[in-house]
């Protein structure tokens, strides 16, 4: 083998290895086209940050999408419907990251909550106006000093207390505070509290409400963390996604996540990585990697760069969403201030191989109506010495008659023979069941019947 010819194949079995070990991030993307933009922001700069999308109760073509605003010039939240028309502006502060629940008990009633995470260091509650989609204003609270800028938030309902939780990050620190709207506004109590081990930047955060779990992005070389979302649950979490530099398949950093929900526990959950502008799907159970997705220019809407926050539904919405639909942040937007691009759920699904589920079944509007479901008992079978022994009587042999038991030893009067029955055969004849006589009393021939056919043989 010549010189040229030995270099050759080192460098193929070198590319062979490469193409081994590159990590997932290099792999195939899948490419979809959002069908709708929202209007722009009022603020300047990087103001456009989170997204939520609220469902309408009656009516679900009528539901809209609410988006913060975290600039010092524009500061608010802003309610789209879902052509992308703005329908509301509420300058009330440095509005980070927000997300909605349903059902929550505010004094008599039960209303649609919308919570954010306010930069100017509050959380902030506002109420779902069902007529015309508008918010109210319903309580705000301090989180502790550990929590300097409210950043990462989300909301969390127990399917086994039915009670109502919002989480809060800043630079690591984590928080859950119990909600409680019995004198008609949302006031807090904190239960519990972590700090997260490494990169100190966190802010991505979303609960499941089935399977009672809160994830945590972080940023930098970070990754996804997994945590029991009960009060009472440990603070130690799993670290279920990793960063590249880590061996795992997505590109720092990590910003929003979000949770499409499919029956019997099937789903996804989403994640942005703002390094690749790509967004991350792994399956809802053990959160394996799925690949990714990229929003290029198409439909007349620009690409979508440089994300932040994420939401989605699997929930159909009529109109252009009749399965659902997916919503992010754009860093960039070619028609002014930044703003969020809308793509159906169908054509994320359809764009992987095989197609990811499409499940209109859940309804997010659900959570929180019912009653808290029972606790699971668990039964634990007895131990062998405690189980009971059935005890069966022999049976008796067909050389020996069947005999009479004998009368107690305290009887006071000898017993009197009982008629039998003719002997017709010796075929063995089961008794019949008695049949009373209209005076209510058995009758000789009804005892007589009684009586099995082997008596006195």
């Amino acid at each position: 083998m010549t010189l040229k010819s030995r270099c050759a194949a080192v460098l193929a079995v070198a590319g062979l290895i490469m193409g081994l070990t590159t990590p997932a991030a290099t792999a195939a993307v899948a490419q979809v086209l959002a069908t709708v933009e929202t209007a722009p922001m009022h603020g300047s700069g990087d103001a456009a940050d989170d997204p939520a999308i609220w469902i309408h109760p009656t009516d679900p073509s009528k539901s809209t999408i609410i988006g913060t605003d975290k600039s010092r010039d524009g500061r608010g939240l802003v309610v789209y419907d879902l052509s992308g028309k703005e329908l509301f502006y509420y300058p009330d502060g440095r509005m980070n990251n927000v997300d909605v629940r349903y059902n929550f008990p505010l004094g008599s009633s039960k209303v649609g909550l919308v919570g954010v995470s306010n930069r100017e260091r509050s959380l902030d509650f506002y109420k779902v106006n069902e007529s015309d989609r508008s918010l109210t204003k319903v309580g705000s609270f301090l989180p502790t000093a550990n929590i300097g800028t409210p950043r990462g938030f989300s909301f969390y309902v127990s399917p086994d207390t039915g009670k109502y939780y919002a989480y809060v990050t800043d630079i690591g620190k984590v928080e859950q505070w119990e909600l409680n709207g019995s004198t008609g506004s949302v006031t807090g109590k904190l239960v519990r509290s972590w700090t997260v081990s490494g990169p100190a930047h966190t802010e991505g955060l979303v609960a499941d409400d089935e399977m009672k779990r809160i994830y945590l992005a972080q940023e930098d070389v970070g990754g996804i963390w997994r945590y029991g979302a009960e009060p009472g649950d440990p603070t130690t979490g799993t670290k279920v996604v990793s960063t590249i530099e880590n061996g795992g398949d997505i590109v720092q950093d990590i910003k929003g996540i979000a949770i499409y929900y499919g029956s019997g526990g099937t789903g996804y959950l989403l994640a942005v990585s703002q390094g690749s502008h790509r967004f991350h799907v792994y399956t809802r159970d053990d959160n394996r990697p799925l690949g990714s997705f990229a929003i290029p220019a198409g439909n007349g809407i620009d690409a979508v760069t440089g994300m932040d926050g994420i939401d989605v539904t699997n929930f159909g919405v009529g109109g252009p969403f009749p399965q659902g639909f997916f919503v992010t942040q754009d860093h960039s937007n070619d028609t002014g201030n930044q703003n969020f691009k809308v793509v159906p759920w169908q054509s994320i699904a359809a764009a992987y191989s095989p197609a990811l589920v499409v499940d209109t079944a859940f309804d997010p509007r659900k959570i929180g109506a019912g009653p808290p479901r029972p606790p699971r008992l668990r039964l634990t079978p007895p131990s062998p010495a405690s189980r009971p022994t059935l005890r069966v009587p022999p049976r008796p042999s067909s050389a020996s008659p069947r005999r009479r038991p004998a009368p107690p030893s305290d009887a006071r009067s000898t017993p009197q023979p009982l008629p039998t029955a003719p002997a017709r055969s010796r075929t063995r004849v089961w008794p019949m069941v008695p049949t009373p006589s209209r005076s209510g009393r058995l009758t000789r021939t009804e005892l007589i019947r009684r009586l099995p056919a082997t008596r006195g043989q």
